[in-house]
């Protein structure tokens, strides 16, 4: 179960996108290509490409955790931005629960 709080560090990675990988290729791209090593409490924050998809991975040393939200269709996550050029970067638990619960209408269709 992912039990996540104000008190966990969030990252949001920004260029990853590929929702076909689970928890070994997403920690492994963490290592390997960020530089970063998972630590304890640690959530890894990935959206989709189309935005209706966001993956939360934690792993505590003895268990790997995943967490997914996903939108109907006309509904989407909202983008993430920062300046500069960084991969990966830290966001506030205050995001990442306005990210997680505010959706975005793409298209609004009247009657």
């Amino acid at each position: 179960m992912l039990g996540v709080t104000g008190i966990n560090r969030f990252f949001y990675l920004r260029d990853f996108t590929d929702m076909r990988c689970k928890h070994s290729r997403v920690l492994s791209i963490i290592r390997e290509q960020l530089h970063r090593e998972p630590c304890d409490g640690d959530v890894f924050i990935v959206m989709s490409r189309d935005r209706r998809i966001v993956r939360l991975f934690t792993y505590d040393n003895r268990s790997y955790s995943l967490f997914e939200k996903k939108f109907v269709a006309g509904h989407q996550f909202m983008k993430v931005e920062r300046e500069g050029n960084e991969r990966v970067y830290r966001i506030d638990w205050k995001d990442v629960v306005l990210l997680l619960e505010n959706p975005i209408v793409k298209t609004l269709k009247i009657k």
